[in-house]
């Protein structure tokens, strides 16, 4: 029956699925590639970094709290310590008002140095009257004590700072001692906060040494100071010039201001400035000067090239067997160009031949006669001007000669040639200088003064040198050289927290000289003028100085001729300069 039904069962309910074979028909295992681990390991270093990154953050925060209890809890028992002991020994050794309490102390707790600073005064309690409107006349009400504890950790600076008044059994009783009233201010009479005021007094017991910083008024009040008139006062800050008391010596009769003087309650005032620092850099140079390629062609060593030509004892002349020929220069590159001068040349030639003298540039190739008229058919009858040529357009030239002749019975011959140009300033090292302030400290025995800043010192390699300096006006003097100029002109004048730079021109007069001022219709100097100076024979330029001045030096007495531009400005002529000696300065306006 059973297999009757089995057989019976629609064929479409049957199984006819095959048997599974063994492993054919489990899951196939997948391993990991390298990928996979690479990013599986680097997202476990990102994890593990965050992680040890908060438990450095935490151990960090921890052990700055940690320190923080720690400085609070020194700070605690240091005012714990002053309430403990008399009311007449609340004062620090050196300090004003003198006490049993070190100034500084530098405990060290679980490897880390705390700086303890104590610091005591009297107060003038206001509610019964302040300084002379004192109702007891008694301006020592009671003591302020200071506890700051700094300390360093992970390389921050940290503080806590507590504060405490300290009152006398009884009535307040006067100390016997006077006001010392401090007033710190910039440059500008206005109040300076956080200045460092040094108070020394030797010549009392208890010595006083003492250092505090100016109030957010400029001030730092001592109260109780003893009679005395020692007291020196030493005034700085970080950036900031000094300021100072002075002794009275054999050398500084009156000196200003001298130490500070107390006296049984009164009150003694001293105002100190001092103000950012400033920069001064001195740059020397020398003179501009007028210089010349000469060749008297001795030899063919200064020139470049030539082309059927030859150096004889009469000069430059063609070979022998030649009908044409040309010689080249070397290179001209004078460095610190200004502008060029004059060309000259002796050239004879008989009849039938010809030499002319052309200008080329860095090529060989003339100049165009767009830009030296005349160039093109080249030079015979000299001086020629050259004062034209832009510097900046031709920093190099050379000089070219060409030569002709008709039949090889005559030549003609260039007996020499040179080109002038003018260089400068050009930078000096090491050039000794003295600045001197017109601050004073005080006066000498013949009652001249004494100068708090005089600064002797040397410019380096490079003609250059930085000095750092309080505001002031500085007087400038060359010990070794003359000094032509200074530009600004001294006295230099130096702001708090300014920059200058001022041009040092030094070198030595000739016998002839003559100074060129440029200015506008106002009258101030015009700093970016070239002045071109002229005569039959010469040409020199020279640019003026940021304050208008351009010196001429090594001058033919005789009459000349300035051309002056500038851009902006309407170029002005003047003629008929006359120069005899070191002449006196002429100025040029212009419009």
């Amino acid at each position: 029956m059973h297999s009757i039904a089995r057989n019976l069962r629609p064929k479409h309910l049957r199984c006819e699925c095959p048997r599974a074979r063994g492993a054919e028909t489990a899951p196939r295992a997948r391993g990991f590639s390298l990928i996979d681990v690479i990013v599986g390991v680097a997202l476990m270093l990102v994890l593990f970094l965050t992680l040890f990154g908060l438990l450095r953050a935490s151990l960090t925060l921890s052990t700055l709290t940690k320190a923080k209890a720690t400085a609070v809890e020194i700070a605690n028992t240091q005012i714990e310590y002053l309430r403990g002991i008399s009311y007449d020994d609340v004062g620090t050794v050196g300090g004003i008002p003198a006490g049993t309490v070190p100034q500084y102390a530098t405990p060290t707790v679980d490897g880390v140095m705390y700086t303890v600073h104590t610091f005591i005064e009297y107060y003038d309690d206001p509610a019964d009257g302040l300084g002379t409107n004192d109702t007891n006349g008694v301006t020592t009400d009671y003591k302020i004590a200071v506890v700051t504890v700094s300390y360093t950790l992970y390389g921050l600076s940290k503080s806590v700072e507590l504060v405490s008044d300290f009152a006398p059994v009884g009535v307040e009783t006067s100390t016997g001692g006077g006001l010392l009233s401090i007033h710190i201010v910039n440059a500008a009479g206005a109040d300076l906060a956080g200045a460092s005021v040094h108070v020394v007094n030797s010549a009392i017991s208890p010595s006083v040494d003492l250092t505090t910083l100016s109030n957010t008024a400029g001030m730092v009040t001592l109260n109780g100071a003893l009679p005395s008139s020692e007291y020196q006062v030493y005034v700085s800050r970080t950036g900031y010039s000094s300021a100072q008391t002075y002794a009275h010596t054999a050398q500084n009769v009156n000196p200003t201001p001298g130490y500070l003087t107390t006296a049984k309650d009164q009150t003694t005032t001293a105002t100190f400035a001092i103000d950012q620092l400033a920069t001064l850099t001195l740059k020397s140079f020398s003179l501009a000067a007028t210089s010349a390629f000469s060749d008297a062609f001795a030899t063919a060593g200064n020139l470049s090239s030539q082309m059927n030509t030859q150096v004889t004892s009469d000069g430059l002349t063609l070979a022998d067997t030649a009908l044409f020929g040309t010689a080249l220069s070397l290179p001209l590159s004078p460095s610190h160009l200004d502008g060029w001068g004059v060309l000259s040349a002796a050239v004879t030639a008989p009849a039938g031949t010809s030499a002319v003298v052309r200008v080329d540039d860095s090529t060989g190739t003339p100049l165009p006669d767009s830009v030296l008229p005349g160039n093109g058919a080249g030079f015979s009858s000299f001086p020629v001007s050259l004062t034209s040529l832009a510097t900046s357009s031709y920093p190099t030239l050379m000089l070219e000669a060409d030569f002709t002749r008709a039949d090889l019975t005559a030549t003609s011959t260039i007996a020499s040639w040179s080109l002038s140009h003018t260089s400068g300033p050009t930078p000096v090292p090491s050039v000794a200088f003295t600045l001197t302030g017109t601050k004073t400290i005080g006066t000498d025995p013949t009652g001249l003064p004494i100068y708090k800043t005089i600064v002797n010192d040397t410019t380096d390699t490079t003609g250059t040198k930085t000095e750092t300096l309080e505001w002031d006006a500085y007087a400038l003097a060359l010990p070794s050289a003359p000094l032509i100029e200074a530009c600004p002109a001294a006295p230099i004048q130096l702001a708090p927290a300014s920059a200058t730079t001022t041009m040092i021109i030094t070198g030595t007069p000739t016998a002839n000289t003559l100074p060129v001022m440029v200015e506008d219709n106002a009258g101030n100097a015009i700093g970016n003028a070239k002045v071109v100076l002229t005569a039959s024979d010469y040409a020199a330029t020279v640019p003026a100085s940021a304050c208008g001045l351009a010196y001429f030096n090594g001058l033919a007495a005789g009459s000349y001729t300035a051309t002056v531009s500038a851009p902006g400005h309407t170029t002005t002529t003047l003629s008929g300069i006359p120069v005899s000696g070191q002449t006196a300065t002429t100025t040029i306006t212009l419009p």
